[in-house]
């Protein structure tokens, strides 16, 4: 039976932990990417609620106060 040198089965075993360590590393990534991918997707939902709420409010003073533009300061409506 053939045997390798002392330092190849180190050099061996030095490589299998680098490649266990990166597996591990790649798959957190994985898992953050997975978490932020939702979080983003929540957000994103959240954000075109909010303008669909905004833009069905300003609709509702358009037809109350006829077209115009808000000074949002103010409050004053001025129509052209």
């Amino acid at each position: 039976m053939t045997k390798i040198s002392d330092e190849e089965l180190q050099k061996v075993k030095q490589n299998r932990e680098q490649v266990l360590t990166n597996s591990q590393q790649l798959s957190d990534l994985v898992l953050q990417q997975t978490v932020l991918e939702s979080l983003v997707g929540d957000a994103k939902k959240t954000f075109l609620e909010s303008v669909n709420t905004e833009s069905n409010y300003l609709q509702s003073l358009n037809t109350k106060y006829g077209e115009g533009l808000l000074d949002i300061e103010t409050g004053e409506i001025k129509t052209t």
